[in-house]
């Protein structure tokens, strides 16, 4: 490897975080690849290749996840453990960088156009089984330009990301060939054409109101703080209520766990939500927590109800992708021996049906904290006729880092794969409402207490992204096998 290539490597990991939020200077995702494709083709051996495709990866995943060493102490049940926990989640996604890496080397020479298509397959392998965690998937971040994500729509982010690898291809190119620096240019204006012809204009028709009510941990979860966090809901869901006007076809939407109790049929919390949205005369979707019954055992789920005037709780939504380590160990419901394995994390049921829920006269499919980073569950939650997108989450335990930011500009593309309006109620912000096209229309800011009104539309009609599916990471995962396949040679 020579000198130069420690720099390169660096640069690349340099350039995949400035490009996420908070920095978000998305175009350089177009060039970001290149110096670590130049490093990687050069090297001695696939192995090589691996090697330094791997040390990219998990220096650019300790940049985009140091958040998770200064996660709230209060939200682990071992802080010591956060640190060790990003290093381990750094090295399993740099795995995937450095099978992309290794790849590349054997195809560089003969067949570099398989490259986008085994960058793909790596990148769509990381959202796959109950580990899936496509956060950084490096697609994600153009949510910050609404042009480039409006292909989206025709085949999931696995498109963007498809174009993004042709992009860094065409870049490494344009060190040898300067035709190749051409085509650069020219792929980025056909890629910002194709997206303003895609683009469209749609008004809201129905009224919605976010409670963001900035509900810190060390509060919400303990008996003393409860009542502070109750009252607090019901004075920003009266001013939200009011602000909605009294008349036309309204909603009202809580975080993920606003309400902290467990909320069992006629208990003491029913009571009091449904008196509550009986005085408001507004719908709510409310995030708490319910409980189920799994293998004879009663379990927690992390929940959305919608309560309506005059009828209390008239359904309810549990979380179906549990956050592995924190909310589930993973693979536990298989192998239940797992659960004797003790890092702090909760054991909660998981929810198995995508139906939406009925409120205000729209089916809303709503997504629980990192559901809404999964493009095939989010895809199931629209199959079974989500008309809008209701995400809710509490970011709090993220602290003032840029994951809350981060968090939020990836649900912006699920609205494009979907042509879907979306509601994001977050705890502690940020708190929005999305357009079909991933416009934002109205924004709270982080850490802040307060009320956000906007108008969305209901919608049925399904994108080509919706009807296929992930038909681009399944292409990309044939053209990864084409590039292992060993290359015959003549005698």
């Amino acid at each position: 490897m020579s000198r130069a290539a420690p720099a390169l490597l660096v640069l690349s990991a340099s350039a995949i975080v400035l490009a996420f939020p908070r920095t978000s200077l998305s175009s350089l995702t177009f060039v970001a690849l290149a110096p670590t494709l130049v490093v990687t083709a050069r090297a001695r051996s696939p192995h090589e290749a691996f090697r330094a495709g791997f040390a990219m990866g998990f220096l650019a995943h300790v940049g985009l996840l140091w958040w998770i060493a200064r996660l709230y102490a209060t939200e682990i049940t071992y802080p010591w453990m956060r640190l060790p926990m990003m290093l381990a989640l750094a090295g399993f996604e740099a795995l995937f960088y450095g099978a992309a890496f290794w790849a590349w080397h054997r195809v560089h020479a003969h067949r570099p156009w398989l490259w986008p298509g085994v960058w793909v397959a790596t990148e769509y392998a990381r959202s796959l089984t109950s580990l899936a965690f496509p956060w950084t998937v490096l697609a994600n971040a153009l949510a910050t330009q609404p042009l480039f994500l409006q292909p989206a729509a025709l085949g999931g982010v696995w498109l963007l990301d498809l174009g993004v690898a042709t992009m860094n291809l065409l870049a490494f190119e344009a060190t040898r060939r300067r035709r190749a620096g051409l085509a650069w240019v020219l792929g980025v204006v056909a890629w910002g054409l194709l997206g303003a012809a895609l683009m469209g204009e749609e008004r809201g028709t129905v009224h919605v109101a976010i409670v963001q009510p900035n509900a810190l941990p060390e509060f919400k979860w303990h008996e003393r703080g409860r009542s502070r966090v109750l009252g607090d809901l019901e004075d920003l869901s009266f001013a939200a209520a009011a602000s909605l006007g009294s008349s036309g076809q309204r909603l009202l939407v809580w975080p993920e766990t606003a309400l902290p109790v467990v909320l069992r049929p006629h208990g003491g919390a029913e009571l009091w939500l449904t008196r509550l949205v009986d005085e408001l005369g507004v719908p709510l979707i409310a995030g708490t927590l319910g409980t189920t019954w799994f293998r004879g055992e009663e379990m927690l789920t992390n929940a959305a109800v919608v309560v309506s005037p005059g009828a209390g709780v008239t359904g309810r939504y549990d979380k179906m992708h549990l956050v592995p380590f924190s909310e589930k160990m993973p693979f536990s419901d298989l192998v239940p021996a797992l659960k004797r394995i003790n890092f702090g994390q909760g054991d909660y049921a998981r929810g198995k049906d995508p139906t939406p829920l009925r409120v205000g006269g729209m089916d809303a499919s709503v997504l629980i904290c990192f559901e809404a980073i999964l493009p095939s569950l989010v895809r199931r939650h629209v199959r079974a006729g989500g008309e809008l997108l209701v995400n809710i989450t509490n970011d709090s335990w993220f602290g003032n880092t840029g994951a809350p930011q981060q968090h939020a500009s990836i649900a912006l593309i699920r609205c494009v794969e979907h042509r879907r309006w979306m509601v994001r109620a977050a705890n502690t912000g940020v708190s929005m409402v999305v357009d079909p096209w991933g416009r934002v229309h109205a924004r709270g800011g982080l850490f802040d207490r307060a009320v956000i009104v906007g108008a969305v539309s209901p919608r049925r009609d399904l994108t080509p992204y919706a009807i296929l599916g992930d038909w681009v990471g399944w292409l990309g995962a044939l053209a990864f096998v084409w590039a292992v396949v060993p290359r015959r040679t003549r005698p």
